[in-house]
């Protein structure tokens, strides 16, 4: 039995990047995954900060050739009325503001395979059993199920725990904690021949609809091809078991499918996108989804990705956190293999203090927009516009939606202190964006940036895949 220097638990963006950067540095590593990839998950919008993470990979080039590029996120009122673009080219001058739209399978699978290909050993359909930390041997031994059911064991020198919302350490040690206040759940599918690619969605935008009263929650729709959409409705999961023995008593066949077009309806701007096109796949069902794990690290462990934390989808900020969490991980975990001191773990303290912040920042981002007596994202280019015609908080707004929380979190909570006490944007003086311009539809993408939002073949799901996995 080969001694790994790391062994990582899961397949995930986190634990692929994980794997990678390890790789990289020169280290040993395996995965194990559960799951056979591809493999059906739903966060397929991605922010603009994630654009560094994916050229250190080496899969910059891949992404750009597969995937949708995504210049901005529109936040709508559920009547339409009000909007506010978020357009990320306010405040990032280069490509990278040009952020990715990506069909989950495929990209899944592009990060394993860039894995593979850095010479981490990969194993799919292998289920991690158990864990046991040999103290005196200073390893770690972990039993799993292979895909023909057979007990495998693999040893290592540190367990990277990337299993996502199976939260494996988290859930064996009720480490694992609900986030009350956070009761979720979403309902999603893809539509293909869309007809009406509007609102922004020609350009690559992603859309995101408030929906009102107890529903507290939110529709999306994003672009995957010129054809092709992600959409989906998350909502209170109180107000989702009503709904779903209001419809069963009225004899409903299909439940999920019914209350899925019944709350995209609820937008007549939403109705008219997904008019005439057909649905991929029945739509899929994910609740109370989220929660914390109370430890995130200890002696020759931690927690990355969905195994630590997940807070709510609304800001798309599950990748990003997840990618960036396991490179600060992978770094700090190199820093100590490279010592030979396991036991110091000053590098992992400084990375989760980087980590924590982003995470805590963003669950008090999250919190503000289900408020319902605070500004919403949708009607921010309104209110900023009663103070003056431009605002330093709205180039805050760009910021923290283009995903800068990691090393900034600190400066940003004061942004969110604007938000909660209205009264404060006297305070907020230079020029950064007037009303006129944040709703508008369009960025204003110059000929050459709007050339490359789709990619140049509209590649349908077996093609990608084929392309990915031979």
């Amino acid at each position: 039995m080969n001694m790994q220097d790391v062994i990582i638990i899961g397949g995930g963006p986190a634990g692929s990047t994980a794997a990678s950067f390890l790789a990289k540095h020169g280290h040993s590593v395996t995965i194990l995954e559960k799951e056979r990839f591809p493999r059906e998950h739903v966060g397929e919008s991605l922010l603009p900060f994630c654009y560094k993470t994916f050229d250190a990979l080496g899969v910059l080039d891949e992404m750009k050739r597969l995937f949708v590029r995504k210049p901005t996120v529109r936040f709508a009122t559920i009547d339409g009325k009000q909007s506010t673009n978020w357009c990320f080219n306010a405040v990032i001058p280069d490509e990278s503001f040009l952020s990715f739209q990506v069909d989950r399978k495929v990209f899944d699978t592009m990060l394993l395979d860039n894995s593979r290909k850095l010479g981490v050993d990969v194993h799919e359909q292998t289920k991690v059993t158990d864990v046991k930390f040999d103290t005196e041997q200073d390893k770690v031994v972990v039993s799993a199920t292979g895909p023909n059911g057979e007990k495998q064991t693999y040893e290592g020198r540190f367990l990277i725990d990337a299993s996502g919302r199976s939260t494996f350490l988290a859930s064996k040690n009720n480490w694992r904690t609900s986030n009350v206040g956070f009761e979720r759940t979403a309902v999603w599918t893809h539509f293909i021949d869309v007809k009406n690619m509007i609102g922004g969605l020609e350009e690559g935008s992603s859309l995101i609809v408030y929906l009102g009263g107890n529903k507290r929650g939110w529709i999306w729709v994003f672009p995957l091809e010129r054809d092709r959409i992600t959409a989906g409705v998350v909502v209170d999961s109180f107000y989702l078991r009503d709904k779903k023995r209001e419809l069963q008593e009225a004899g409903s066949e299909n439940w999920q499918r019914d209350f899925f077009f019944n709350e995209l309806n609820e937008s007549p701007f939403v109705r008219e996108i997904i008019d005439g096109a057909e649905m991929m796949m029945d739509v899929i069902v994910e609740g109370d989804y989220s929660y914390n794990s109370n430890v995130k690290h200890g002696p020759r462990y931690a927690l990355i990705g969905d195994a630590s934390r997940f807070i709510d989808p609304i800001f798309s900020s599950g990748i990003f956190l997840s990618t960036k969490s396991a490179w600060l991980v992978a770094d700090a975990l190199h820093e100590m293999l490279s010592s030979g001191d396991l036991n110091n773990n000053q590098p992992l303290l400084k990375a989760y203090e980087y980590i924590n912040g982003a995470y805590n920042f963003v669950y008090r981002l999250i919190t503000l927009f289900y408020n319902p007596h605070t500004i919403s994202f949708a009607e921010a280019a309104t209110f900023f516009n009663e103070y003056s015609d431009h605002q330093h908080a709205m180039a805050a707004g760009h910021f923290i939606l283009s995903g800068d929380f990691f090393e900034n979190h600190k400066k940003y909570h004061e942004f969110l202190d604007v938000l909660e006490a209205p009264r404060n944007f006297q305070r907020y003086k230079n020029v950064v964006m007037d009303r006129k311009k944040s709703n508008i539809e369009s960025c204003n993408l110059k000929p050459e940036e709007r050339s490359i939002i789709f990619p140049k073949k509209s590649l349908r799901m077996a093609e990608q895949l084929q392309k990915v996995t031979s």
